[in-house]
C-alpha cells in the first residue's frame, strides 16, 4: 500500500512540473489582437496584457469615447483568445499525460 501512495506522488510531482512547465511556455506565447490601424492589444497566454499601442493620429479629445470603448472591446478579445490558447494547452497536458477529464482541473 504504501508502494503505491508513493506511486502517486511521484506522479504529482511529475504533473506539477509539466504544468509548470507549460504555464512557462503560455507566459512566452504573444497573442495580438487590433481594432484596425487604432488600438492593438499584446497579451501573454496568461492572460496578461503586454503591451497596448494606440495609434497617435487618432489621440484627439473628439476621439475619447471612441478610443476607449474600442480598447475595452479589443484587450476583451486579445483576453478571449488567451483563455482559449490556456485552456487548449491544459487540455493537451492532460491528454499527454492521460489524466482522466476532471472538469476544474486546469
Amino acid at each position: 500500500m504504501w508502494e503505491q501512495l508513493g506511486n502517486v506522488m511521484d506522479m504529482v510531482k511529475k504533473v506539477q512540473q509539466y504544468v509548470g512547465q507549460a504555464e512557462e511556455k503560455l507566459k512566452a506565447e504573444r497573442i495580438e489582437v487590433s481594432s484596425g490601424d487604432v488600438v492593438k492589444v499584446v497579451v501573454n497566454g496568461q492572460q496578461e496584457i503586454v503591451a497596448i499601442e494606440l495609434n497617435a493620429k487618432y489621440l484627439e479629445a473628439a476621439n475619447a469615447g471612441l478610443l476607449q470603448d474600442l480598447l475595452v472591446a479589443t484587450a476583451n478579445s486579445a483576453l478571449a483568445k488567451s483563455r482559449e490558447m490556456h485552456q487548449a494547452a491544459m487540455g493537451k497536458l492532460a491528454g499527454d499525460l492521460n489524466l482522466p477529464s476532471i472538469p476544474g482541473l486546469f
